[in-house]
């Protein structure tokens, strides 16, 4: 449920900042306010797109590294959660998720 749920987050997210990056680049698309569900971020949407797609990327390089992010990120889960929920230790959680950030900081930074 909570990978799910995470996943569903991160889809939201990544939907909301390319429609707000289409609109500020002018297209011609009829705006709809969310009116059950409010995304609050304060990240520009062409961070989260970035995010978005070194999330990408690293699911390519190690979709399990990939699956704690978005667990974790997007799903609010604690290492403790992560690692019930996807049957692995508690230290692998931490463990991948330190290396996670460190491949996910350079990949950007290689973008900026």
């Amino acid at each position: 449920f909570f990978g799910a749920a995470a996943h569903a987050m991160r889809r939201i997210l990544v939907d909301a900042a390319r429609r707000k990056s289409r609109l500020k680049r002018g297209a011609d698309r009829i705006r709809v306010e969310l009116t059950d569900v409010d995304i609050v971020t304060d990240a520009p949407p062409d961070e989260v797109l970035l995010i978005n797609e070194a999330l990408e990327n690293l699911e390519e390089e190690d979709p399990e590294q990939s699956e704690i992010v978005v667990l974790k990120f997007f799903g609010g889960l604690t290492n403790e959660e992560v690692a019930e929920a996807l049957g692995i230790s508690e230290r692998t959680v931490y463990r991948q998720w330190v290396c996670a950030k460190a491949r996910l900081f350079r990949w950007v930074s290689r973008q900026q």
